[in-house]
């Protein structure tokens, strides 16, 4: 069982994968891919990473690093902003594909620490590796589709998004694999929670205004729903 949490990390390589080539063959409907997306980011925070962090001893006592998390990207925001504000009319927008960037680069290292997750789970029990081996699974076909879409989003090409789709892709089996090496369950409670943070950022603040741009009542529908996929997915497996 050593190497099972990368086994399984591979499998959530397949579901990412997944998600991320139907943001790309479907991009011309963006704005609803965007609506389901920031749902899904909304709910993975509310309804997955939050109940682990509350799920551990004084739990509350991590809602700070939820905070920090928040205002971090909120900061990366303004900084590029500001730049905006400062250059020429025609380099207008120049940042944008940064800003895209920046968010694929925080849902990849969440897609990491999906992988440290696993590998912890195993370092604790067989059972409670399985189960979060499922649940990360179930949830990273979204994740390759929120990665695409916020890519998309911001002005890059979809050569760009294909390689951040590999990127988060590749992240879980690094992460899996880390913790062959060490023993991370003391850092875990503060990442997650560094991460709800910013999934909250993402959801609430990027990709949901983006989405909201195409004035059509579908886009509220699409949101609703990727919220309830994955409030459902996370009943499941924790019942």
């Amino acid at each position: 069982m050593r190497f099972a949490p990368i086994l399984l990390s591979l499998v959530t390589l397949v579901s990412t994968g997944l998600g991320g080539t139907a943001a790309i063959r479907l991009r011309d409907r963006l704005h609803l891919l965007l609506g389901f997306s920031s749902g899904a980011v909304l709910a993975v925070a509310l309804f997955d990473i939050l109940p682990e962090v509350f799920a551990f001893d004084h739990g509350a006592s991590y809602m700070p690093i939820t905070a920090l998390g928040f205002l971090a990207f909120f900061g990366l925001e303004r900084y590029t902003a500001m730049h905006r504000a400062r250059e020429h009319p025609h380099s207008v927008g120049a940042h944008e594909p940064e800003l895209g960037a920046m968010s694929a680069a925080g849902l990849a290292f969440h897609s990491f620490l999906d992988g440290v997750a696993i590998g912890v789970g195993f370092q604790t029990s067989v059972a409670i590796g399985l189960l979060i081996a499922f649940g990360i699974i179930a949830h990273d076909f979204s994740d390759g589709l929120n990665t695409v879409t916020v890519v998309l989003a911001h002005g890059n090409s979809p050569r760009r998004a294909v390689i951040w789709l590999i990127i988060d892709m590749l992240t879980p089996v690094l992460g899996a694999a880390s913790t062959l090496m060490f023993d991370l369950r003391g850092l875990l409670p503060f990442l997650l929670a560094f991460f709800a943070g910013s999934f909250l950022y993402i959801g609430a603040s990027d990709l949901l205004p983006e989405a909201r741009e195409h004035d059509s009542p579908l886009v509220a529908v699409a949101t609703f729903m990727g919220m309830l996929a994955i409030f459902l997915i996370t009943r499941l497996l924790r019942g």
